[in-house]
């Protein structure tokens, strides 16, 4: 009798040792698919700001080999005024693509990066963001973020808020 004890302690043993086992493994299943989820996360947001980066640098490329479509135009010349129209638009359509992509509470990092470039390129072509035919070519969120964020500056008898 004293064999059948110790064969259903030996069972018992190993029927806790299964469930360890189970344990530990469904431990290592969660653990790896946190992984898989922070590294395909990690790897969206250098996709991100890579596609960003590219696209930015060919909007910049077009500013350093036409530097007039960089100025709203000052001249009456309708071509030229078509010109820089044409590049405002591709300036602002990117930037409202780095707002949809910046959206959400993880993405402080690109906006962290990106914000500023928003900023630059709203001080460089505001005045073709505010004509209301342009607006219009822009969801009206980013219109809001736009204007809330960005606002434009209050001009007092010529002279501009800032410079007071």
């Amino acid at each position: 009798m004293a064999a059948i004890e110790s064969g259903a302690e030996v069972m018992m043993m190993w029927s806790k040792a299964g469930v360890i086992a189970d344990a530990l493994g469904s431990i290592g299943i969660v653990g790896t698919l946190f992984y898989s989820v922070w590294s395909f996360r990690t790897t969206l947001r250098d996709v991100y700001y890579a596609e960003l980066d590219r696209e930015y640098f060919e909007l910049l490329k077009i500013g350093l080999d036409r530097p007039e479509l960089l100025t709203f135009p000052a001249s009456p010349d309708p071509a030229k005024a078509q010109e820089y129209s044409a590049y405002a638009f591709m300036v602002w359509n990117f930037v409202e693509t780095i707002h949809d992509r910046c959206q959400g509470w993880s993405k402080r990092r690109l906006r962290d990066t990106w914000y500023p470039i928003i900023a630059a390129e709203n001080a460089l072509h505001r005045g073709w963001f505010d004509l209301v035919e342009n607006r219009t070519k822009f969801k009206p969120s980013f219109v809001q973020f736009i204007e809330t964020r960005y606002p434009k500056p209050s001009v007092v008898k010529g002279v501009a808020a800032r410079d007071r």
